[in-house]
């Protein structure tokens, strides 16, 4: 369930960032946030990082990545009609 968790948190975070600045800048966001939170938990919880939460934060990112893109693409397409 933590593993899925990290997936929506990277694509949320993609799409929203996506949407108001850039999707690329989403992207980023998304996995910055896992490698953050990742770190979080090694200096103040005291626990080690788990690459395989970062990987799953970033693959929801690359999702929000593509989901960012595609709402661009059709509201610039429905816009001109």
């Amino acid at each position: 369930m933590d593993k899925l968790w990290h997936f929506l948190a990277g694509m949320v975070i993609s799409v929203v960032v996506g949407l108001c600045i850039n999707p690329v800048m989403g992207f980023c966001a998304g996995g910055t946030a896992g490698v953050a939170k990742e770190l979080y938990d090694l200096y103040y919880k005291k626990t080690y990082i788990n690459i395989k939460d970062i990987q799953f934060t970033a693959s929801g990112a690359c999702l929000g990545l593509l989901i960012t893109v595609l709402i661009k693409y059709l509201w610039h397409e429905i816009s001109q009609i």
